[in-house]
């Protein structure tokens, strides 16, 4: 077995589903962040949660239509807006949320989106992944 460092878990499932982004394997404990950008339906119904093990960690009522989005080193769950990421402020470039998961094997991160179908969603777990 090996120790691992970056991207350890990812996923684009757009549809009303709860879908699994990262699972600590067997015999290794993780230490991650959370990145992603989303895209509510046109019509503005869609739910969306984020999970770690099962705890809500950050969860957003309908969304404005097509709205985005994102994690920034300043938020997990910022305001909604019309306008794609421009990275041109610390607030509008996708990057790893602040906070940090320390996991022990068979923990998962996960979110949920509900009501309606997104537009588009790309999530990661980023971080390391160690023997123990």
């Amino acid at each position: 077995m090996s120790n691992k460092i970056g991207v350890l878990g990812e996923a684009t499932t757009a549809t009303v589903a709860t879908t699994t982004v990262y699972t600590c394997p067997t015999a290794k404990a993780a230490k991650v962040s959370i990145m992603y950008i989303f895209q509510a339906d046109a019509g503005g119904t869609t739910t969306f949660a984020i999970a770690v093990n099962g705890i809500t960690v950050a969860s957003k009522g309908a969304t404005t239509a097509s709205h985005y989005m994102w994690s920034s080193t300043a938020a997990l769950l910022p305001t909604s807006t019309a306008a794609l990421p421009t990275g041109l402020a610390a607030a509008t470039t996708v990057a790893p949320a602040p906070g940090v998961y320390y996991l022990s094997a068979g923990d998962i991160i996960s979110y949920t989106i509900g009501t309606a179908t997104a537009l588009t969603m790309n999530m990661q777990v980023v971080g390391t992944e160690i023997d123990v």
